[in-house]
């Protein structure tokens, strides 16, 4: 590895990240709900189903891809126009499907013109990650962190000026419009990501052959299989809820589009760490294995520290977070964000251990362990759906989705512990304990002393700070540490 600091990129792509995608979330994404209202429900529905839709675009070439990269870049380069030719064949597939999905099911003109569209801009998504997987594998990660953010500054820069600046734009925007300008945005993006990937790897283009597509395609299945199952136990609560609320559907899957929106919001955050994470894992797996333990317990400290944090802060400050954010909220939108909160907690620790064995290669294991989500996802989401006789099926597809995710990192990290011989409890587990009561204790003085009056709203950014100052405090961020780990890696190789 460069004689650079890890956690130099990290902070780096977590700025960029930190500038960019909450001015995303919250000025264009829940302006756009608010303007809308159930209607986004309708739009997070079929985002979920492009999602899903986005393995036939993926097939499990990224992971592939970022692997081969840090282990053969020769080898990845002699690829690169065979994935990319294959990638646009199953765009085209993808538009016949399509127009086929029209004749057999019965879809409104503006619900197929959508599904059209994130389907695409899914097309778009997969190929930039495609080309930022080669920045990852290569550790070029401040390249990688610009291109992470690159759509979503454009969309800032555009929907913004419609939102904010033009005069009644807000009479412009619908959930078709605000797909059109997705689209845009992840095309330039695109452009982008492909240019610089040319001129950094220098492939050799030349037409992809089928005898080089099918190895490609047989290597990257157990990749495809493995995104589908994830996706599918993550992402499908919303068509469950769509489809299969007795109350009145798109307006719950709105609610929880509300509270899924922060998660989303997070995730983005861990998934930046974990993109350091797994090439990291790929290069110890094969040089270094010993190093191993102290880089899951650095991730393991940071990532699943902030997420408990998150889970106080969801569970005392939930309800006024939710309503500081939206016009359009009901009773529960707090419940709901606390129960999202805890299946997060999961997701976090999913990032590091499926990190961890997907760069091993241990790809059967976690397809089995991510089947058995999504069976108790669906199971459970259609067994208690029929019970819930007016709103509150959102409700239930928060808890379901925080028992799914709860179960899945507990078998995944339990598996992981025992192949790589890690201990099962970390020797400063303690700190988890101390940092919960921590947070309870400041959150309870705030409630019962004048603090919360005196302060009013900026109580919530308040709150927040005193969670990172306690992840400081307890060394769940512990920057010292972190360097010297880097430092002592970097000088072994």
């Amino acid at each position: 590895m460069k004689e650079r600091s890890f956690y130099s990129n990290l902070f780096f792509s977590l700025g960029l990240n930190l500038l960019v995608k909450p001015v995303s979330i919250f000025a264009i994404d829940a302006a756009v709900q608010n303007i809308v209202g159930q209607q986004y429900g309708i739009y997070f529905a079929f985002f979920n189903l492009s999602l899903i839709i986005s393995i036939v675009f993926d097939f499990g070439v990224n992971n592939f891809s970022t692997r081969l990269s840090a282990q053969n870049l020769p080898e990845a380069k002699k690829l690169f126009s065979t994935i990319l030719g294959l990638r646009f064949f199953l765009m085209l597939s993808y538009i016949a499907g399509i127009g086929l999905l029209k004749v057999f099911i019965t879809l409104s003109w503006t619900e197929y013109r959508l599904i059209l569209l994130l389907g695409l801009n899914q097309f778009l998504i997969a190929n930039i990650s495609f080309f930022r997987s080669y920045f990852a594998g290569l550790q070029r990660f401040r390249i990688d962190a610009f291109l992470s953010i690159l759509d979503r500054l454009l969309l800032i820069i555009s929907m913004g000026y419609i939102i904010y600046v033009y005069p009644d734009g807000f009479k412009l925007v619908d959930i078709e419009s605000y797909s059109i300008f997705q689209f845009m945005c992840y095309a330039l993006s695109f452009i982008a990501a492909g240019s610089l990937a040319i001129y950094y790897i220098r492939p050799k283009l030349e037409w992809p052959r089928l005898s080089s597509i099918l190895p490609v395609l047989k290597k990257a299945l157990p990749f495809a299989l493995l995104i589908v199952l994830m996706t599918l136990y993550t992402r499908i609560d919303a068509l469950l809820l769509l489809h299969f609320s007795r109350y009145n559907g798109q307006q719950e899957a709105a609610y929880y589009a509300q509270a899924y929106r922060l998660i989303d919001a997070l995730y983005m955050f861990a998934m930046v760490f974990a993109g350091l994470l797994f090439p990291m894992f790929s290069k110890l797996i094969k040089e270094r294995p010993a190093a191993i333990e102290p880089l899951v317990k650095q991730a393991s400290r940071l990532l699943l520290g902030s997420s408990i944090a998150f889970i106080v802060f969801s569970l005392m400050r939930g309800g006024l977070l939710m309503d500081q954010i939206y016009t359009n909220t009901f009773v529960d939108s707090g419940s709901i964000l606390f129960l999202l909160s805890i299946a997060f907690f999961g997701m976090a620790s999913n990032l590091i251990y499926g990190s961890l064995l997907t760069a091993n290669g241990s790809l059967g294991v976690l397809n089995r362990i991510s089947f058995i989500g999504v069976i108790v996802n669906i199971c459970l989401n259609l067994i208690w759906f029929p019970k819930v006789h007016s709103v509150g099926a959102a409700l239930v597809a928060a808890g379901v989705a925080a028992f799914t995710q709860l179960l899945v990192a507990l078998i995944q990290a339990i598996y992981c512990k025992r192949l790589f011989a890690l201990p099962l409890i970390d020797r400063y587990f303690y700190r988890y304990p101390l940092l919960i009561v921590s947070l309870v204790f400041w959150f309870v003085i705030v409630d019962w002393t004048p603090i919360g009056y005196v302060y009013g709203n900026w109580i919530l950014l308040i709150d927040a700070s005193v969670s990172i100052f306690l992840l400081f405090a307890f060394k769940f961020i512990d920057i010292k540490e972190l360097i010297s780990l880097v430092q002592t890696r970097s000088k072994t190789q």
